[in-house]
């Protein structure tokens, strides 16, 4: 994230042009000076990238002030506003070392440009510079890779004696200490960084070993098997139950500091103090990663102590075969406020009586999902229930807290149920197809709601419900619509008598033909087939 300040005697000019850098960069941070000399202390306080100022301001102008900042170590880009009739001191400005110059009024099309090509420019130069620094730091750099290796194998794995000594004399650490992980909560944001990766470890670096020198003797490093851990041995001569409170509060401003800097939330463990740290620096080191790991159900917190959290934890077991037959009830049933209610029940309890190690929380909740699909398995492709797990398992296993794992699996087993709603619903439309097909080519026969469903192998309930849910009528009278229907047309295309179209589309009786008949339209069959006549007459 880059600072970028706006100096401008004009206070409209000068908000407008802040509002379209905001708007260009929302990720950048914006301020405002109204002269040069407001302008130095800004600079002065604030780590300033890019600067664009005015050149006509009181008390110290825009040309006096790229004087001042060029006598500054600190590299800023300047980019000089000017108006027409100013022109010529622009082009001072840039004899000055300004970096471009931008005609008033300024469009925003100008902005998006201008910034475009001054951070190209920067990260240019912080290219090169790193470059240079690479070379400078090649004559030390395998005696460095040589001790972050030797310091990771003594924090993971134990080292031999002769090569703690060496530890102890190149670092002049005690033999009381314990050990610090920082470690990122998403290391993907190391590739999505704006921020060179380099640089920003090696801020991290010398952020976490200024506060914890502060305490006592330490050196940090960066783990060999994970370059995503930043570890820190912290020694001292007297107990750290003294100094535990102003380590907690330092290590919570290194992870305030490193959000803010580099937008990277970390989470910090703490291990056990050890008597004699050269030898038992492993078992604190464990401990420290451990801690970190509970950040998944104490989320708001980001440094965690293992003495604080080592009387909660306790071994998991997989025995949650009710609630698993819960679940798959609710699913079939489609009931969704039964779900939520259960899964709140089962998170709830889960941590009552203390938390479970992550990775067998993370085991359990994949093994409980996998138990609960069974419940879908005839309502797909053997292909797509795998593919339906193991998307399910992949985001599980990605969740980096414990809310977001609840919230994820609630979100699969309502996909469980959806699954079913629209299968079932699918079913059903075919059924209903099927029996309107039967009775559209069976209507003048003798049926009835159970000779149907017994021909078409369902039962009289579900047919009966599905035609009301589906058609919002009853078999009976959308059998009756039917044969009114096909009366209507006879009565239309035919010489036929009445009481022969009633026996002809299924009514056993022509006076309940009349009946119906007359209740829907309002005339008997006679006067409807006149009427039709006469109608046909006045159109010929």
């Amino acid at each position: 994230m880059q600072n970028i300040l706006v100096v401008d005697d004009e206070a409209i000019q000068r908000r407008v042009l802040a509002k379209m850098i905001r708007e260009a960069r929302p990720n950048c941070k914006v301020l405002e000076a109204k002269n040069g000399q407001e302008a130095l202390g800004v600079i002065q306080r604030d780590d300033i990238d890019i600067v664009f100022t005015d050149i006509k301001m009181p008390i110290l102008d825009g040309l006096e002030l790229i004087e001042e900042m060029n006598a500054s170590s600190h590299e800023i880009k300047v980019i000089i506003l000017s108006g027409y009739r100013y022109f010529e001191y622009a082009q001072k400005a840039i004899q000055l070392g300004a970096f471009d110059y931008l005609v008033k009024p300024v469009k925003e099309e100008s902005i998006a440009q201008i910034l475009e090509k001054v951070e190209s420019s920067i990260r240019k130069e912080k290219t090169n510079q790193l470059e240079n620094e690479e070379i400078k730091q090649q004559l030390n750099r395998t005696l460095s890779v040589y001790y972050e290796r030797l310091l990771s194998d003594w924090v993971t794995g134990g080292i031999a004696e002769s090569k703690c000594n060496e530890i102890r004399q190149q670092f002049s650490l005690e033999s009381k200490g314990i050990v610090i992980v920082a470690k990122l909560n998403d290391e993907s944001l190391l590739m999505e960084s704006l921020y060179s990766v380099d640089r920003m470890k090696s801020d991290m670096l010398s952020g976490i070993e200024g506060r914890s020198s502060s305490i006592g003797p330490s050196v940090s490093f960066y783990s060999g098997e994970d370059k995503s851990m930043l570890i820190t041995v912290l020694t001292m001569v007297r107990s750290f139950t003294e100094e535990i409170g102003t380590l907690t509060k330092l290590l919570k401003e290194f992870t305030a500091q490193t959000f803010e800097q580099f937008g990277m939330p970390l989470t910090i463990g703490i291990g056990e103090e050890r008597s004699n740290l050269f030898q038992e620096a492993r078992h604190s080191c464990k401990e420290a990663l451990t801690a970190a790991s509970f950040r998944y159900f104490l989320h708001t917190q980001d440094v965690i102590q293992y003495s604080e959290i080592s009387g909660l934890i306790r071994t998991m077991h997989y025995d949650y075969l009710k609630e698993e037959e819960l679940f798959k009830e609710s699913i079939r049933k489609t009931k969704s406020e039964q779900i939520v209610k259960h899964v709140d029940d089962w998170f709830e309890r889960i941590l009552e009586n203390g938390l479970p190690y992550p990775d067998q929380w993370n085991k359990a909740v994949i093994r409980m999902v996998s138990g609960v699909a069974s419940a879908i398995k005839d309502f797909v492709t053997d292909q797509d229930y795998k593919d339906i797990l193991l998307e399910a398992e992949t985001r599980l296993s990605a969740s980096s807290d414990y809310a977001i794992c609840k919230s994820r699996f609630l979100d699969t087993l309502l996909q469980f149920m959806d699954i079913i709603q629209k299968s079932r619903s699918k079913k059903h439309e075919t059924v209903i197809a099927t029996c309107i097909h039967y009775l559209e080519m069976n209507y003048m026969e003798d049926l009835s709601l159970d000779r149907v469903s017994n021909h078409l192998f369902f039962s009289p309930n579900y047919l009966s419900l599905i035609f009301k849910n589906h058609l919002g009528m009853t078999f009976s009278k959308y059998l009756t619509d039917v044969r009114i229907k096909k009366g209507i047309e006879l009565l239309q295309n035919s010489n036929m008598k009445v009481y022969e179209i009633a026996a002809k589309v299924g009514f056993k009786d022509d006076k309940y033909f009349y009946r119906v008949f007359k209740s829907r339209f309002g005339v008997t069959p006679d006067e409807y087939r006149r009427n039709n006549h006469m109608h046909k007459k006045e159109v010929d």
